[in-house]
C-alpha cells in the first residue's frame, strides 16, 4: 500500500481509532469501508485506522455487524462511492472522508 495514503489516514486518525475513540495500540488495522471484494481501492477515503478488536474480533465490529458498520459509514456498500458516503465519527459528527486526509461535515 502507497505508504502516503497510509500517513494520510494516521494523520486524520490522530491517536484515536476511528470507530471507538479509544486510544490507538501499537498494532491497528487499515480497514477497507468498501471492501477490495466490492471494488473498493487503497485511498484515503476508503479507509480507516481501526483497533483489531474494532475490526473483526468483537461482537460489535465492523465484519461481525455489517448492517451497523454500514448504517454508521464503516462500511459502504459496493454501489457507492466512499468519498461520497458518510461516515459517523466516534464523536457522532457525519462527515465525508476527503483524498487529502481531511474530512467535510454533512447535512445527514
Amino acid at each position: 500500500m502507497d505508504q502516503k495514503i497510509v500517513k494520510l489516514v494516521e494523520d486524520r486518525a490522530g491517536s484515536y481509532c476511528e470507530i471507538c475513540g479509544l486510544p490507538a495500540e501499537s498494532s491497528m488495522a487499515l480497514h477497507h469501508r468498501k471492501l477490495k471484494s466490492r471494488g473498493g481501492k487503497d485511498s484515503v477515503s476508503n479507509l480507516i485506522r481501526i483497533h483489531h478488536s474494532c475490526h473483526n474480533l468483537k461482537s460489535d465490529s465492523v465484519h461481525l455487524n455489517p448492517k451497523k458498520a454500514e448504517a454508521k459509514g464503516y462500511m459502504v456498500p459496493s454501489w457507492a462511492n466512499p468519498d461520497e458516503y458518510p461516515y459517523t465519527r466516534p464523536d457522532g459528527l457525519v462527515v465525508l472522508l476527503l483524498e487529502d486526509g481531511t474530512t467535510k461535515l454533512t447535512e445527514a
